[in-house]
């Protein structure tokens, strides 16, 4: 009975040893969570504001203060920490263009969106732009493929047709290696959608390169603003 429990107690002891030697679970990052809630509410108050709906603008503004509480209660992820006094003066900031756009749009008097609250929304844009970029998952062959486009679309496009078609076997080049990548393990349970998103980089790319090969000046642009949007479909994700 003694040599049973003492067996008993050496494997417990064995699994216990196991678990906790094996792989560890990626830390859920609560604050890039939020942030990700908040953007698309933030985007819709953007198109609202365009259109001048005030009732629609209170309302969804109440929405986009519930979603940004998430974000103040969230703490800094794990890999950030040594960033995490610039991100909490990036999240405070964003309070501040906050209750700024609240003030001024939740006036009981109000009855046209002015030129004041689209201004007051653009600083609210700016601040959680800012936020967003301290916290994105930094991907080498994302932000090498994003070297070659920067040039592209800031210095040649739209005008300088050659330079753009002597740069599009470049992205062939960034775009594989894209498509051979292993995501971090922060990014688990996104790597499907991330993977979609990359397959359509490429395909754009492909499209690219193929019309390259002619001299239709409008579809090179168009292929060149389309392989534009489906890098940012990518980035957008991490």
């Amino acid at each position: 009975m003694k040599r049973l429990s003492h067996m008993i107690l050496s494997i417990s002891l064995l699994v216990l040893f196991m678990v906790s030697c094996g792989p560890k679970k990626a830390e859920i990052e609560t604050l890039r969570v939020a942030a990700k809630t908040f953007q698309p509410i933030m985007i819709s108050l953007g198109n609202i504001l365009k259109e001048g709906d005030v009732a629609a603008a209170k309302d969804t503004l109440i929405l986009l203060t519930e979603k940004f509480a998430a974000i103040k209660a969230a703490e800094v992820p794990a890999r950030l920490a040594e960033n995490t006094e610039k991100i909490q003066s990036q999240v405070d900031a964003l309070s501040a263009s906050l209750d700024e756009l609240t003030t001024a749009i939740m006036l009981p008097e109000l009855t046209a969106i002015d030129s004041t609250i689209i201004k007051k929304f653009d600083a609210l844009r700016t601040n959680f732009s800012r936020l967003g970029g301290s916290l994105k998952v930094k991907i080498p062959e994302l932000v090498s493929f994003h070297d070659v486009l920067h040039t592209v679309w800031h210095d040649y496009y739209p005008d300088q047709i050659d330079s753009i078609k002597a740069m599009a076997p470049q992205f062939q080049e960034k775009a594989a290696a894209l498509n051979s990548i292993q995501w971090p393990a922060v990014l688990a349970g996104e790597t499907e959608q991330l993977n979609q998103k990359v397959k359509e980089l490429q395909q754009a790319v492909d499209e690219l390169e193929a019309i390259c090969q002619g001299d239709d000046v409008e579809a090179i642009k168009k292929a060149t603003s389309a392989m534009h949007d489906a890098y940012r479909n990518v980035n957008r994700m991490l």
